[in-house]
């Protein structure tokens, strides 16, 4: 029987800590916040089959309207995490490239479909930036997808086109075949009234775009994602890839992603005024820790990235530090769960109310070594 690692994110689902600045994301939509009483009406009255294996033809134009692409290029799929399996199938009879610090699970999803990982590790004294060279050096002829996310976790740090570009000059010297995957999860949760970044779908036919409605919008307990494949035949063998393991998303949870659709720039601006309150929250707490803490300011995503300053703190410092958070019942999400130092943590900004943030990020600060 294959033995499954014990993930840390299990924590953060099935756990009940007092303050939990761990999470990704913001407060939750309600349904009622998405259906009026037609909507309601029309959700009694639907058929419970079995949804498109493609994803219902509705939404997948609304997602693409929303990207600026043509619906045939979009494969939904059951949240973000199910889209990162099915890549895992398609390509594991070569190499897969995957950025680090990343999601958790990634490693262990891509290892568990037997396609052999290679990864490469981002910094957070370099702002977690994309090392074009080493990004070269990782790449092999037996190479058939690079995996990055933007906005990454745990620092809401952002791919440039320019460093796209360099990925995929790169790609075309040493594996021309191969596709670049740009995981958009955090793409629009956004801080204030700041514009999301464009979307990487579209711009390169190498390119594959991933998201889905859980974090940004607020919604994990629909379990809706999407891929965008402009190649036809790669299309086509990930929507046959879907349909063998599970043959397609509920269609309850489409109708209402498709409302979330419907109400999305709505539902981001609120969460942009609650998000760009947040970081403000967490920059002064920050400062007024006098250099014992470092942080990157995030350009979106509901968190950032804060270190224990290495210069200040020890190995010893930084477990007796875990230790008194936990007697606090406070989560955070420590680096090593995204394969990054032990003296980074991602702090969860907006999923807490604002004086629960500051009531939690007290006993942070309190959890410091003197």
């Amino acid at each position: 029987m294959r033995q499954f690692p014990a993930s840390p994110i299990t924590a953060l689902v099935d756990g009940s800590p007092r303050y939990n600045l761990g999470e990704s994301y913001g407060p939750h939509l309600r349904v009622a916040d998405l259906l009026d009483p037609d909507e309601l009406a029309k959700l009694a009255a639907l058929s419970l089959g079995y949804a498109s294996s493609a994803g219902d033809a509705g939404l997948r134009i609304k997602v693409a309207g929303r990207l600026g692409i043509g619906a045939d290029q979009i494969l939904i799929t059951s949240g973000a995490a199910a889209a990162l399996f099915l890549l895992g199938l398609v390509h594991g009879d070569g190499e897969i490239l995957v950025g680090r610090p990343c999601f958790p699970p990634v490693l262990d999803t891509l290892q568990g479909t037997g396609a052999r990982v290679v990864t490469m590790q981002g910094r957070f004294e370099d702002g977690y930036r994309i090392d074009l060279d080493a990004f070269e050096h990782r790449l092999s002829a037996k190479t058939r997808l690079a995996m990055f996310a933007s906005p990454q976790s745990p620092a809401g740090v952002t791919i440039t086109r320019g460093e796209v570009d360099g990925m995929l000059a790169a790609m075309a010297r040493r594996c021309p075949e191969a596709v670049l995957l740009i995981d958009e999860t955090y793409r629009e949760a956004t801080y204030g009234d700041a514009p999301p970044m464009d979307s990487f779908a579209g711009y390169s036919p190498q390119i594959l775009t991933c998201t889905s409605l859980s974090k940004a919008h607020g919604v994990p307990g629909l379990r809706i994602g999407w891929l965008t494949v402009p190649q036809d035949g790669l299309r086509e063998q990930l929507r046959l890839a879907k349909f063998n393991s599970t043959v397609s998303c509920g269609i309850v949870d489409e109708f209402l992603a498709s409302r979330v659709l419907d109400r999305a720039d709505q539902v981001l601006i609120a969460r942009g005024g609650l998000m760009g309150g947040a970081r403000a929250t967490v920059g002064r707490w920050v400062a007024r820790t006098g250099g014992r803490l470092q942080w990157l300011r995030p350009q979106a995503g509901a968190f950032c990235c804060v270190r224990l300053n290495p210069d200040v703190f020890g190995p010893q410092d930084v477990r007796r530090f875990h230790d008194r958070l936990a007697a606090g019942r406070t989560v955070v999400a420590p680096g090593p769960w995204f394969g990054d130092s032990a003296h980074v943590l991602r702090l969860g900004l907006a999923y807490e109310p604002a004086h629960r943030l500051e009531q939690g990020l007290d006993v942070i600060a309190g959890a410091l070594p003197h």
